[in-house]
């Protein structure tokens, strides 16, 4: 939780002038009434998403042109939930995140509209990118080892937010990508799982040729792939099928082998589906 009263002046150190634009006058604007993410992140996530963080009545909130040209409030609300689900489900970036009310700032003074929703079951879990402790070089000054440690903690947040972004963006855009990342997650994934991640990047049969071509898949590597999920003469009971029958080719896939290969397969479709970061006067 943090308060609204210096929040413009905190954004505006917080984004990049390249990576900015001025704060325009907006008709809706969401509040965004809890969340266990710092200022900066915050602001920064949802610029990707293509939404600025700006002054609410009592929290900060969230505001866009496409939020901007609804017509209702509660239409307005319905574009704030698809960032809400982006961030709590499958990405998990911040599973505190809660929206409040609907601010509608073309009255004066601004009304503010509630929405009663039931409280859905989330499961928590700790959402973090690959940190590799560094210690700054030897016999450095004072002064060195201030900008040293200024500028090691800048690149730790930039390594952590495009972590963030990776999953947060593609979940945003795509109920596929979301299930996907949901699919991710799970540990011990079974064929029948491996699969469905693939489907789902894929999209359909039709679009297998195209698909393949773009990401660079052989159909030799498909084959052998298709021989790990499917076939239980190459991996028993972990198959998705339960008829044997002679593999498709001479070196079927192992599971983990099957397991790397749609998780690869699954980063680059998901990092296809992310756009460019919103620029001044974008």
């Amino acid at each position: 939780m943090f308060s609204t009263a210096s929040l413009f002046s905190i954004l505006r150190q917080a984004i990049p002038l390249s990576c900015r634009t001025r704060v325009t006058d907006v008709k809706w604007a969401i509040e965004i009434q809890k969340t266990s993410l710092e200022k900066r992140n915050l602001a920064d996530l949802l610029w990707g998403l293509g939404f600025e963080l700006v002054e609410g009545i009592d929290y900060p909130a969230l505001a866009s042109p496409k939020i901007d040209a609804c017509v209702t409030a509660a239409d307005a609300f319905e574009k704030a939930k698809a960032v809400r689900a982006a961030f709590k489900d499958p990405a998990q970036i911040d599973p505190e995140f809660e929206l409040g009310s609907v601010i509608d700032y073309s009255t004066n003074p601004p009304r503010r509209h509630t929405f009663l929703e039931v409280d859905s079951c989330v499961i928590k879990t700790s959402v973090g990118s690959p940190t590799l402790t560094v210690s700054p070089p030897k016999e450095l000054s004072p002064a060195e080892l201030e900008r040293w440690t200024v500028d090691y903690e800048e690149r730790q947040y930039q390594a952590k937010l495009e972590y963030q972004r990776s999953k947060l963006e593609p979940a945003y855009k795509s109920p596929r990508a979301a299930k996907v990342i949901e699919l991710l997650s799970i540990k011990t994934p079974s064929a029948e799982t491996v699969y469905k991640i693939y489907e789902l990047a894929e999209g359909h049969p039709e679009n297998r040729a195209d698909f393949h071509e773009k990401f660079g898949i052989s159909g030799d590597q498909f084959d052998r792939f298709r021989d790990a999920v499917h076939n239980p003469s190459v991996t028993g009971d972990w198959a998705r099928h339960a008829y044997h029958g002679e593999p498709r080719t001479s070196n079927p896939m192992t599971k983990r082998e099957a397991e790397t290969f749609v998780r690869e397969i699954a980063a680059k479709w998901l990092e296809s589906l992310r756009g460019p970061i919103p620029h001044e006067g974008a």
